[in-house]
């Protein structure tokens, strides 16, 4: 994937996430470049498809310093720049505060997979505990430890970080996560959430995974897409 097209498909990320309600002005979403270490971030204090655009991402190295690109980027780049640097499999990082994802951290409500389609995230994700900006490299590693191999982590009042091989992949995990969230709050309402069990976990990723799951599959393509018609 070339550098316009990994551009237009962040800014179209971007897009997608704000529409839904789950970017707000501080949100950011960024992507590696392959065989460089450099990724592109959304600048901060977006709000409006006329602010993600790929003309308006800022171009960044693995310390998280500005190379080029019109605006500033986000206080909390350092937390992208430390996943990029860290794992092989983060290939497109979102920081986000969707609000049902928010509430569920500050409740101290446990995570619990509800939907099938959250079965590759697992049945727990870290939190984050400490409320805090996420700007020096010191906290940049702390979340790299914090979420260890995870693919998603709640932090307490701060939103959820999520991540993807491809930035389909990390719009998906985004969009999802705050659907199950959403789920999972509304069912305690009215009772006891039955989570999904290990087995239909397990059937369900024997069915999906590799082959419909992969980044490399169309099936992310496909959604992406479907999200990005959808949310116009």
């Amino acid at each position: 994937m070339d550098d316009a097209e990994i551009k237009t498909k962040l800014a179209t990320s971007a897009r997608i996430l704000n529409r839904l309600g789950l970017f707000d002005i501080y949100g950011h979403v960024s992507a590696r470049i392959p065989g460089q270490e450099r990724f592109y971030i959304t600048a901060t204090l977006g709000s409006t498809d006329k602010e993600f655009t790929p003309e308006g991402l800022i171009l960044c190295d693995y310390a998280g310093r500005k190379i080029s690109g019109n605006g500033t980027a986000p206080l909390e780049v350092v937390l992208h720049s430390a996943l990029h640097r860290a794992r092989e499999d983060a290939g497109s990082v979102a920081h986000v505060h969707p609000f049902h994802s928010l509430a569920l951290g500050v409740a101290g409500v446990p995570y619990a997979p509800v939907i099938l389609h959250v079965a590759p995230l697992g049945f727990k994700l870290p939190v984050y505990k400490r409320r805090e900006l996420l700007i020096t490299e010191d906290h940049g590693q702390k979340v790299v430890r914090t979420m260890a191999k995870a693919r998603a982590m709640l932090l307490r009042g701060h939103g959820v970080i999520t991540l993807g091989e491809s930035i389909e992949e990390m719009t998906y995990h985004t969009v999802l996560l705050e659907e199950n969230c959403k789920l999972l709050l509304e069912a305690r309402k009215v009772g006891k959430p039955i989570p999904l069990s290990r087995a239909e976990v397990a059937d369900f990723l024997r069915m999906r995974l590799p082959e419909a799951m992969s980044p490399k599959n169309q099936r992310y393509l496909r959604v992406f897409d479907l999200l990005d018609k959808k949310t116009r």
